[in-house]
């Protein structure tokens, strides 16, 4: 078993180059973390799944080691995740899965419509069309004017992901905390591409891979409306309920959503 991680660098449509790290053994995983997080988030769930998968986590576009561009457009994202997989493919010579969280489930989504290298695709709470409080997004980008970077990180937290005071200060205390704070330039550009989303009929028929939705009972309102969004966006796409589990289960319980990734990838 491969039980260090090596990296190797995709270049994009738009000439972007896409950072990407494998780990593990077995069929091939791309994985595409959510917002305010690079690829070292997916840590614990790569941990359960290298032993029997060959895992392949990226840093989106203005994440971690990887690229960035001038004019932000979702659909640069979808590229991305395209290209990664596309890339993939032609190194293991065969289909490969795709997981995405949050908003790189949008990514995920997005990019397994541009490809056919995509055979399964798991997608936790995709989050395209999610409804921001009245007047949110342009607090956040004011916040972020003013260098107050660590206070637009606090409120996605608090404000649409419903963590409390005290678990935000528990966060401000751990090791991710200054990475989720360099990711702040990315929060509004990425509100801003969900809230303005627009499910055009027939967008994402060119999935052909097989798909499963990871939903939470837990999560806001908000989240699980958006979920539900894209799974009627997604043909013959299912769903399955993480009974218990909010917005965040691939880290909080690793080993069963590392469980259920494993069997959907080898049914």
């Amino acid at each position: 078993m491969n039980t260090t991680s090596t990296r190797f660098d995709v270049r994009s449509a738009d000439g972007t180059t896409i950072a990407v790290w494998v780990e593990g053994e077995g069929p091939a995983l791309v994985l595409v973390h959510g917002s305010i997080q690079d690829h070292t988030i997916s840590a614990a769930l790569v941990a359960e799944l290298k032993p029997a998968i060959t895992t392949y986590s990226m840093d989106r576009r203005g994440f971690g080691a990887s690229g960035d561009g001038a004019n932000y457009a979702i659909e640069r994202d979808f590229e991305n995740v395209a290209a990664v997989v596309d890339a993939v493919a032609a190194q293991t010579g065969a289909t490969v899965a795709v997981w995405g969280h949050s908003y790189g489930a949008n990514c995920a989504m997005g990019g397994a419509a541009m490809t056919d290298n995509a055979d399964h695709l798991i997608l936790y709470e995709p989050s395209l069309g999610l409804a921001y409080p009245p007047g949110w997004i342009d607090m956040v980008d004011r916040m972020l004017a003013r260098g107050d970077d660590e206070g637009a990180i606090a409120v996605v937290l608090r404000d649409l992901l419903e963590f409390t005071d005290e678990q935000i200060n528990i966060m401000r205390a751990g090791p991710e905390w200054a990475g989720r704070v360099r990711t702040a330039p990315t929060v509004v550009r990425e509100a801003r591409a969900e809230e303005g989303w627009v499910y055009r009929p027939h967008r994402f028929d060119g999935i052909t891979a097989k798909t499963l939705m990871l939903s939470g009972s837990d999560s806001p309102l908000v989240v699980k409306a958006a979920t539900d969004a894209a799974l009627a966006a997604i043909p013959d796409a299912r769903v399955h309920v993480l009974a218990g589990h909010a917005h965040i289960a691939h880290r909080t319980h690793p080993a069963m959503v590392g469980a259920l990734v494993r069997d959907f990838i080898a049914s």
